[in-house]
């Protein structure tokens, strides 16, 4: 607690350049929390974090100019854009998610979550993340935008590849890797767009190409942008999927009490997008001379918000790094705040309330069969591999097993 008048302490700008470094160290791979507790910067508490994603004082820092594609399409993505340009993209895109639609989606997620473990009952043992956490968020919403299925494999390893380039940045190949990947995936939404601007096919892509921009840079936000739906809206889901089931599979006590009573799910849900916390950390810009909570951020001052540092503030979740459903009530900032709240935070917790109960209905006796493979921490937070393994049944036993 600050005396009255104090200013609180705050390690400053280099030391929060020396954190993002050592986020993408081995160490903190596996585990980044020790290093988050490191330091003192008003962006890992949580209260201050709330405020800078709400305050209209704050806005994404200017992108600096680069030569290398994967930072010029990153550049043009919603959650790096403010004012107008901001709100006129959020629009074209946020009438996928009212509920009503994704109330619509609940069956073709259920059935591709029971395809897919439906393939490997008979195996005993997969990886999670590569044979079902990636894939059932990845074909919805694939099929959503409007990719046909049989591009579905192509674009799957691009965006692969992407996902390296983020989590990789400080290794040259990996973001030249991820370029080459942007510039064919641009092209491709470029080409689909006017496709479905000729024939409209009652997807998202039809109803974006009916209503194109027809200035350049308009253009390039949108085809930038229908990455940036793929991106959103499948590998934080996987995150969830993947790193809610390893926290499970780590706590046999609030498993059981999934298993006790079903409906539970929902909060936990909530638990492991707190704990998980799949995007880690945005940046923002002081747009003019800004104080909170006592700190005081000088206009043109670019500041990082650690969401998932700020998720496990022991002013704001008393015992921060237990994992108890039952913690009510659910004020994590995985979903951001403000304005750049994620517009696919409701299919994301529909995805992660239908796969955790699929996979524990289905899968007999399930636990982990190995160590889990930590992707990176930012800036997603995201297991590239999980090993595990069930008792497995013979086929005529395959369908109607309860979570018991």
């Amino acid at each position: 607690m600050n005396e009255v008048g104090s200013v609180p302490r705050d390690d400053g700008f280099e030391a929060e350049q020396r954190l993002l470094g050592g986020l993408f160290s081995p160490e903190a791979r596996r585990d980044p929390f020790p290093l988050y507790r490191s330091v003192s910067l008003p962006g890992c508490r949580y209260a201050v974090a709330e405020r800078m994603l709400r305050d209209s004082g704050f806005g994404p820092p200017a992108m600096s100019p680069s030569d290398q594609p994967l930072w010029q399409m990153f550049a043009r993505w919603l959650i790096n854009l403010d004012g107008e340009r901001h709100a006129r993209l959020r629009r074209r895109f946020a009438g996928l998610f009212t509920p009503r639609r994704v109330k619509a989606f609940r069956n073709v997620v259920a059935r591709r979550a029971e395809a897919l473990v439906e393939r490997v009952l008979d195996r005993g043992g997969i990886d999670l993340v590569t044979e079902f956490a990636r894939p059932l968020p990845f074909s919805v919403i694939a099929r959503i935008l409007g990719v046909p299925e049989d591009r579905h494999a192509w674009l799957a390893e691009r965006m692969f590849m992407l996902g390296q380039g983020f989590a990789r940045q400080q290794e040259p190949e990996f973001v030249e890797r991820a370029g080459i990947a942007v510039v064919e995936m641009l092209d491709y939404y470029s080409d689909l767009l006017d496709e479905r601007a000729a024939k409209p096919r009652g997807d998202l892509i039809s109803a974006l190409a009916a209503d194109m921009p027809r200035d350049e840079g308009g253009r390039l936000d949108l085809e930038a942008n229908c990455v940036f739906f793929i991106e959103a809206g499948h590998v934080t889901t996987t995150s969830l999927i993947s790193g809610g089931m390893l926290l499970l599979l780590q706590h046999p006590d609030q498993l059981a009490r999934i298993r006790g009573d079903p409906r539970a799910v929902t909060d936990a849900v909530e638990e492991m997008l707190r704990l998980v916390t799949p995007v880690a950390a945005v940046a923002c810009r002081a747009g003019r001379d800004v104080e909170v909570d006592g700190y005081r951020f000088q206009a043109g001052a670019d500041r990082r918000v650690f969401l998932a540092a700020a998720n496990r503030d022991p002013e704001a979740f008393p015992n921060p790094d237990s994992f108890d459903i039952d913690r009510f009530p659910h004020r994590h900032l995985a979903f951001s705040a403000g304005t750049h709240f994620c517009l696919g935070a409701p299919l994301a917790r529909l995805h992660g309330e239908i796969a955790i109960t699929t996979l524990l209905r289905r899968l007999p006796n399930l636990r982990l069969s190995g160590e889990p493979v930590w992707r990176g921490s930012l800036p997603l937070r995201e297991l590239e591999h999980l090993p595990v393994a069930w008792d497995a049944l013979p086929p005529q036993h395959h369908r109607g097993r309860t979570l018991r």
